[in-house]
């Protein structure tokens, strides 16, 4: 970084002659016999955005040489400024010399060196030159700095735009600390140069002592690729890669890594027998000139526990998804191609009995707007899915719908709507459940034809006081459909997950997926109420119910709308400004001794400099994910700033549940100004997964400012 002075003051002492120079000085002279101009006292030369000052400006005609003298300073349109004490310009101003100088960049760091020259046009060497992105103590200047560099010999090659220094020495608190004879780095023109990244230090009980050193390396101007290797005391040699690449029509990005680690037993414990380890994972975006978009999204794991052993990042996922698409938008047209592969991370999964779905192919149009407002609407889906040891499902799925709404001179909205669905399929090994076994083989075929009719009714009321706007609105829905329509011949491979809450409430078919209806006349009815502030600040209650005709199997025990009445679900948001938000969601049993059956809660108060975040969630059981049991857990983030420069960070995550306990627990102190940024932590996890035991992490991250 030393070697900014000398480009900084040779740009900006060049002379273009297309451009004008505007100069003032106390007194101007031409010696016409030696050719030479002065100017002196108080002398300032403008051009282009640059301007020079100095007590004393010579140029000579004959040698082409400038010199300036006595309180050199330049300043430059990006805001560097550069003091010296003398220098001078030889060779059309691309070589010369300087010395004494002292710079001031454009982002606060400072350099000085003793004295520089500069040859070739493009080459500076300085002498005695020392760095620092450190301000100065305001109250003793002469005080060393945070963390300073020094060099005896810097040299910057602008062709290269690279910086080296010989017996370099980097210093904190004026003490040196490291001592390196040779050392170089990209200069300030350069946005991206390949070289080592600001390492990481922790220790923990399955690695021991650990240490990741990153290597970002440039490919070109659209790709780059950054290899981080890991050396641990109690394991084998880790590295993770990274490649990044963006043209004109997309980006693509991959990162994989590998390893050779000991085979550990279900406790943790670890085995004489090493093997491999590794995971893949890319994604990929493009777009053509048709605007067809095409890519694909790759993730896959050598093993199950892998991914949260190495601490790869999105490592929380319990199912990996690799999927190849395409898909088009054209006017209210969408068309798109899917193909899926799942990996299981579960103890309990099968790979044989992971689908692969290929392909799935999904086609939406809407019409037209007729004369009174109503359209057409048309969903087609077609979907294959394949198990080598399950149900193997082909299914063609069909929905044509009308719609027409209404809007009364008294402000009440009305939407009638007409529905028909039609599905297809075509089933081999067909079971109960998919991913049971029984050696059956059966290959059959089944349909269902499902018309539906619904009225939706709402009244928005909207009243204005002051800068406060307030709403109250009403809401009816009446659906009128046959029941049945999920006969055992059906498989359920897409609607396995099912919540019943304030965002389904309204729906039509309150299945997230196609291969189960929500058959049965229905009765949903809510009132919504909100106020919201001219400053963006906002208040909003939503609370709703239903009642069938009359109740049924189509949903099991503990979803909520098993009953004939079915569960009060309702969101509270209060959200005045920045600094405070609360969001409950919640569903409230009208027939069960606990009324409340799932709520999830979530807060954040406070400025930036003392932020406290909250989050809890009570979820019941429901027929579709008994195997995960009821769930109380808790989580709490505290962030605050201690100083102007410290900060801190703890995290709690707990599960509240009758075998709970703490989950994970962390605590971050943090440094950061404008010479260096260095943090501290210690991390607490107690998560039990096979040799996944709970492990305990204490780790320390420094980069210095402007060599990140």
């Amino acid at each position: 970084m030393a070697g900014l002075v000398m480009p900084a003051m040779a740009q900006q002492l060049a002379v273009n002659p297309k451009d004008p120079v505007l100069l003032t000085a106390n007194n101007l002279r031409y010696d016409q016999n030696l050719g030479i101009v002065t100017a002196e006292g108080n002398v300032e030369m403008a051009q282009d955005g640059r301007t020079l000052l100095a007590n004393l400006v010579s140029y000579s005609e004959r040698d082409g040489k400038v010199t300036a003298s006595g309180n050199v300073s330049i300043m430059d349109a990006d805001g560097t400024v550069l003091f010296a004490d003398y220098l001078e310009l030889t060779d059309s101003l691309r070589n010369g010399f300087i010395r004494d100088i002292s710079l001031l960049l454009s982002d606060n760091s400072r350099a000085a060196a003793a004295s520089a020259t500069r040859t070739g046009g493009n080459k500076i060497v300085m002498n005695k030159a020392v760095y620092t992105s450190c301000s100065l103590c305001a109250a003793d200047p002469t005080r060393a700095p945070l963390w300073q560099l020094k060099g005896e010999r810097v040299e910057h090659d602008e062709a290269a735009q690279e910086i080296t220094y010989r017996d370099a020495t980097l210093e904190l608190f004026g003490v040196p600390i490291l001592y390196t004879p040779y050392f170089s780095h990209p200069d300030p023109t350069v946005s991206r140069k390949s070289g080592f990244l600001a390492p990481s230090i922790s220790t923990n009980n399955y690695f021991g002592g650990l240490l990741r050193t990153p290597y970002y390396y440039v490919i070109d101007d659209s790709a780059d690729l950054t290899l981080t290797p890991q050396y641990s005391r109690k394991e084998g040699p880790f590295l993770m890669g990274e490649y990044r690449q963006r043209t004109a029509r997309g980006e693509m990005r991959m990162d994989a890594s590998v390893t050779r680690s000991h085979e550990r037993d279900a406790f943790g414990n670890r085995a004489d027998d090493e093997y491999f380890r590794g995971h893949v994972r890319a994604d990929a975006a493009f777009r053509n000139a048709a605007d067809l978009t095409y890519g694909f999204n790759l993730f896959r794991s050598s093993d199950d526990t892998y991914l949260s052993r190495y601490q790869i990042p999105d490592r929380g996922n319990n199912t990996l998804t690799s999927r190849l698409f395409a898909e088009n938008i054209s006017n209210r047209n969408f068309l798109a191609a899917n193909a899926y592969s799942f990996q299981g991370l579960r103890s309990t999964d099968v790979p044989g009995l992971s689908p692969t779905v290929l392909p799935l192919l999904d086609y939406s149009m809407v019409g037209q707007p007729g004369a009174y407002g109503g359209r057409w609407a048309m969903d087609a889906s077609l979907a294959a899915l394949y198990r080598p040891g399950g149900t193997d499902s082909r299914r063609l799925s069909t929905t044509f719908s009308w719609s027409q709404p209404y809007f009364a001179p008294s402000g009440e909205v009305y939407t009638a709507t007409a529905q028909l669905k039609a599905d297809g399929y075509w089933l081999n090994e067909l079971q109960d459940r998919p991913f049971l076994l029984t050696g059956e083989e059966d290959t059959r075929f089944s349909g269902r034809v499902i018309p539906l009719v619904a009225l939706d009714w709402r009244y928005p009321l909207v009243r204005d006081t002051g800068t406060i706007r307030q709403l109250i609105e009403p809401i009816v829905g009446v659906v009128l459909t046959p029941y049945g329509g999920n006969p055992r011949a059906i498989p359920n491979e897409d609607s396995l997950s099912f919540e019943f809450d304030e965002t389904n409430l309204f729906s039509f078919n309150r299945f997230p997926g196609t291969d189960r209806v929500d058959g049965g006349p229905k009765l949903n009815y809510g009132f919504r109420t909100a106020v919201y502030g001219s400053r963006g600040g906002y208040s909003e209650v939503l609370i709703g119910q239903s009642l069938r005709a009359r109740s049924d199997d189509t949903f099991g025990p503990g979803t909520g709308v098993s009953d004939q009445l079915s569960d009060v679900v309702a969101r509270i948001t209060i959200s005045p400004n920045e600094n405070f938000s609360f969001s409950n969601r919640l569903r409230l049993s009208p027939n069960s001794k606990s009324d409340i059956q799932r709520q999830e809660i979530s807060m954040t108060a406070g400025p930036q400099a003392l932020r406290l975040s909250l989050t809890y969630a009570d979820l019941a059981n429901s027929s579709f994910d008994s195997a995960l049991g009821e769930r109380e857990a808790v989580s709490a983030v505290l962030k605050a700033q201690l100083g102007q420069y410290w900060s801190v960070e703890g995290r709690h995550i707990r599960d509240l549940g009758e075998r709970g306990g703490s989950l994970l627990n962390f605590l971050g102190l943090r440094y950061t100004d404008e010479c260096f940024d260095i943090m501290l932590f210690a991390e607490r996890t107690f998560t039990v997964n096979r040799d996944i035991q709970p492990a305990t992490t204490v780790g320390m991250r420094f980069t210095l400012a402007n060599f990140n």
